[in-house]
């Protein structure tokens, strides 16, 4: 059997039952894919939008800081999770509308050769063979724009017989997606970059981001270089998208002929249309592989291999109907290589087309919970600034506990000397000052200091720290009464005085006998005392009421210091750990989706 024929025969028979085998083909995922979006809505609806409202306030300390950071982030990630689920709708309705067919993708630089080679195995030029084969017992293919983004309409045509066509040769190349149809092969005509704009394009043609998004659901990828010019840097960048995506690629070197001069039977010179040597061929494809190498150093060179083409030969060899020129043409090979691709599709879990596109799809699915689960990994070191800023505040909260005492405890002795002024001068009228008084107004003095102290320091450990309440417990401060104090005076003296004696000698008696009286001075120790009121025990009562106002005071300080760390950092605290079981169980969610 002629050899063109036959590579036709066996790749169009391949085509007709894989579309066979394709047709019942239904993704099994979707029903877990469309779960996907519910989750992540769901972690939104309670974890974003009532952390916004209560954890992210007007502050400006370091936690406030730390949240309102893990907050705008996850925003970007939330908002990065709605451009993944859109891309992924987009690209899951281009994967069901292309699901039942071996999916061929064509990319390469503008005038590269794509349409030409998509028209060859359309079967352009065997419509019109000097032989009978299986193209002209079909249909002609379906042409169709792929309706995306870039142009409105394509690059197509139709020929004198109605049939539709790439256009060939044109510096303006494809605008949007095009395809053909044939059989089970949809053959996907991409735009080339290095596009000139024309009317009717969006804003500009992101040739990229066109092929980028079809390049994980293609079932093969063509990548074609124009033999005369070098690989450009914008072309191998698909070869990085196609790496990453861990997609197998040929790389075809179009144009690998040349002209000969010959002899026709007449002696007449005539050019003749050859294919470029082996040598040249082979250097022209190692140096193709080797600058891509060099470029992208991790990419996998297993999985780009590549080949020279002439269409145009192949094209010259059915019109000639010559099969050497065919083989030459190398265009068998990439039918054969389709052929390959397709696999034995008869072995049930083989490797073949449906197998592919089976794991294919089921790859693809994981690969989304594993990227939206790799995002969240972004989110958990902001979460861990909440308790190490929290942490600090906490150490250094600790650290002011001695300041707060010292000062509150000079502020009260200042304070509760103005006090026991007045509690003085109340003893001085008469009245009475008892404890139950004094401990009261001692703690509403040490309570205010108190306040007024921790705040004030707070201030000065948190920037923008809201001033607090503190809460005191009673004080039994049990002191000595105050009360007056007097001071007893005594002085003693002597004090003569005189008393009655008997005569003394014959001329006292006679004298007494006459009436007159004789006396003696006698001496007698006399004592007097004086109380005097002296004030009161002023320094005895502040003596005995500072150390135990001290006791109180730093008892207090440190009792409002920890009940103001877990209080204060208790809504944020909260926030994290809320943050992280909301986190590990849509991560445990996702998992469960795994296939």
């Amino acid at each position: 059997m002629n050899y063109i024929v036959s590579t036709v025969e066996e790749f169009m028979s391949k085509l007709d039952r894989l579309k066979g085998k394709l047709a019942p083909f239904s993704q099994e995922i979707d029903q877990r894919s469309d779960q996907i979006p519910a989750l992540l809505d769901n972690f939104k609806r309670r974890v974003l939008e009532p952390t916004a409202r209560s954890a992210k306030a007007d502050e400006h300390d370091e936690v406030a800081q730390a949240i309102n950071k893990s907050l705008e982030n996850l925003k970007m990630i939330v908002e990065g999770w709605d451009n993944q689920i859109q891309i992924e709708r987009e690209a899951e309705k281009f994967q069901r509308k292309h699901q039942q067919y071996l999916v061929v993708l064509i990319f390469g630089a503008v005038k590269v050769g794509k349409s030409t080679l998509g028209n060859f195995f359309a079967g352009q030029k065997f419509l019109d063979a000097p032989f009978d084969n299986p193209y002209k017992h079909i249909a002609p293919p379906a042409f169709e724009i792929e309706n995306d983004e870039g142009r409105a309409e394509g690059n197509l045509y139709r020929d004198e017989r109605g049939y539709s066509w790439f256009k060939e040769d044109v510096t303006d190349t494809t605008g949007a997606i095009q395809y053909f149809t044939l059989s089970g092969l949809r053959w996907f005509d991409s735009p080339g970059t290095g596009a000139v704009k024309r009317k009717g394009d969006t804003e500009g043609i992101e040739v990229a981001k066109l092929v980028d998004k079809y390049i994980p659901y293609a079932d093969m990828c063509i990548f074609l270089m124009n033999s005369s010019e070098p690989l450009l840097r914008d072309d191998m960048a698909y070869m990085q998208s196609l790496n990453e995506s861990e997609q197998e690629s040929l790389i075809v070197v179009t144009k690998s002929d040349e002209q000969d001069e010959d002899e026709d039977d007449d002696g007449n010179l005539i050019q003749t249309l050859v294919p470029k040597s082996e040598e040249t061929r082979k250097k022209q494809e190692d140096s193709a592989c080797e600058r891509l190498r060099k470029e992208y150093p991790k990419i996998d060179a297993t999985k780009f291999r590549a080949m020279s083409i002439s269409t145009a030969l192949a094209g010259a060899a059915i019109k000639e109907n010559d099969e050497e020129k065919f083989r030459a043409s190398n265009l068998d090979k990439i039918m054969k290589k389709l052929v390959e691709k397709i696999g034995d599709i008869d072995e049930v879990g083989g490797d073949n087309a449906v197998e592919r596109k089976r794991n294919a799809q089921r790859k693809h699915f994981n690969k989304f919970i594993d990227d939206v689960i790799k995002s969240l990994e972004k989110f958990e070191p902001d979460l861990d600034e909440i308790p190490r800023a929290i942490e600090k505040y906490k150490s250094e909260m600790g650290r002011i506990s001695e300041r707060i005492v010292r000062n509150v405890l000079r502020e009260v002795r200042v304070e509760v000397g103005y006090r026991v002024s007045d509690w003085e001068a109340q003893v001085n009228r008469g009245s009475n000052v008892g404890n139950s008084e004094i401990s009261a107004a001692v703690e509403n003095i040490l309570h205010q200091k108190l306040n007024q102290e921790i705040n004030n320091q707070m201030r000065n450990v948190i920037d923008g720290y809201q001033a607090q309440e503190m809460t005191t417990v009673r004080a039994n401060l049990s002191v000595t009464a105050l009360a007056k104090q007097t001071v007893t005076i005594e002085r003693s003296y002597d004090e003569q005085y005189k008393v009655e004696r008997p005569p003394k000698g014959f001329w006292e008696n006679v004298n007494s006998f006459l009436g007159a009286t004789y006396y003696e001075t006698k001496t007698r120790r006399r004592t007097e005392s004086r109380t005097m009121d002296v004030g009161t025990n002023r320094e005895e009562f502040i003596d005995s009421l500072m150390p135990k106002v001290e006791a109180y005071a730093r008892e207090q300080a440190n009792a409002s210091l920890i009940k103001l760390r877990d209080t204060y950092f208790a809504a944020r605290e909260i926030f994290e750990k809320k943050m992280r079981v909301e986190i590990a169980n849509l991560r445990r969610e996702l998992l469960a989706l795994k296939n």
